[in-house]
């Protein structure tokens, strides 16, 4: 006699006895007899509902501004210096939208700048609320809700006025003051952004491999925009040259320490020696592309030096007076 429960089956042995024997894929079988049919049928049905439970799909919750964000930032930013900068301010913007992403409305954006004005500046608010749109954007763009259309709340948000762009360049003289007041390690990193117009997370990940000093040359691998080979003058050729004979390996970095620490190391040098604000890290790159442009190169050489994919971008590190340009009519 045999009686079958959906993943269970009873069966009466000769003995009058019943053996409940229950299979599922990937477990291992259980079986037990019992004296009766009632019995045996009724710990079949509970074990069943069991079994059922811990293996069924675990219910999706749906994503957050939170975990999206985390999403975007381990997929498309893995590896990059930018991901630990986005991911904290994600989590700063995810403290106001505990809702499910696709329930947040542009009443809510618009709430949230309001009370964010009134903590932060104008351009950093900006900055976030573009980060919302961008969010959305990749949403849709990667379909992460299917294919199901994804509206971005702050697509249509009036945003804040942006940051103006630092006009002034670093003066040699002003340089030459930094780099006293800095230790000898900070003070060679600067100068040699100075000389390169290099980000400082491109300096601080060099290897001995990324150079060819004989070509005058070294390779950038996964910066910013990608991998990009920087021409080098004669005094950077020095410089790392210098920092090649510290190196024990071919995979030892030259310049060991992380870049916040050099941003803060000009912030104290620059407080110390009372410095103008503008004599900052990334000024060094803004002040090696202006005086490219000022010996009269052309915008793909321009770019060649500075990186950069955008033309938009030259000009917005590139601080040219009129006096340059008269100068190059002659």
């Amino acid at each position: 006699m045999r009686m079958d429960v959906t993943m269970a089956s009873v069966r009466e042995r000769s003995n009058g006895k019943y053996c409940v024997q229950i299979r599922l894929a990937g477990h291992k079988p259980i079986s037990k007899t019992f004296s009766d049919y009632e019995t045996a049928n009724e710990w079949a049905r509970i074990k069943e509902q069991e079994l059922s439970s811990a293996t069924s799909t675990p219910e999706v919750r749906p994503h957050t501004l939170l975990t999206l964000g985390q999403h975007y930032c381990n997929t498309q930013l893995k590896g990059k210096p930018s991901r630990h900068h986005m991911l904290g301010r994600i989590e700063r913007i995810a403290q106001h939208f505990p809702q499910s992403f696709l329930q947040i409305k542009r009443t809510d954006v618009n709430a949230y700048k309001v009370k964010r004005l009134q903590e932060a500046s104008g351009p950093t608010v900006r900055e976030e609320i573009q980060t919302i749109n961008k969010l959305f954007r990749w949403a849709e763009r990667e379909m992460i809700f299917g294919e199901a259309p994804v509206h971005s709340p702050a697509s249509n948000i009036a945003l804040p006025s942006a940051s103006k762009p630092r006009s002034r360049v670093v003066e040699r003289s002003e340089l030459d003051t930094l780099l006293m007041a800095l230790n000898p390690l900070m003070a060679e990193i600067v100068e040699l952004a100075y000389e390169t117009a290099m980000r400082r997370a491109e300096i601080t990940k060099l290897i001995p491999r990324h150079l060819s000093l004989g070509q005058r040359v070294l390779v950038v691998e996964d910066g910013k925009t990608g991998d990009r080979i920087v021409p080098l003058t004669s005094r950077a050729i020095d410089l790392l040259r210098s920092a090649c004979e510290r190196c024990r390996t071919p995979e030892t970095r030259l310049y060991p320490v992380a870049p916040h620490s050099i941003s803060t190391a000009i912030r104290r040098a620059r407080e110390r020696t009372g410095l103008p604000d503008h004599v900052r890290m990334h000024q060094m790159r803004h002040t090696r592309i202006t005086e490219v442009a000022r010996r009269g190169f052309n915008q793909a050489q321009i770019m060649m030096v500075s990186g950069h994919r955008d033309t938009r971008s030259v000009h917005r590190y590139t601080h040219l007076s009129v006096k340059d340009v008269v100068d190059l009519l002659e």
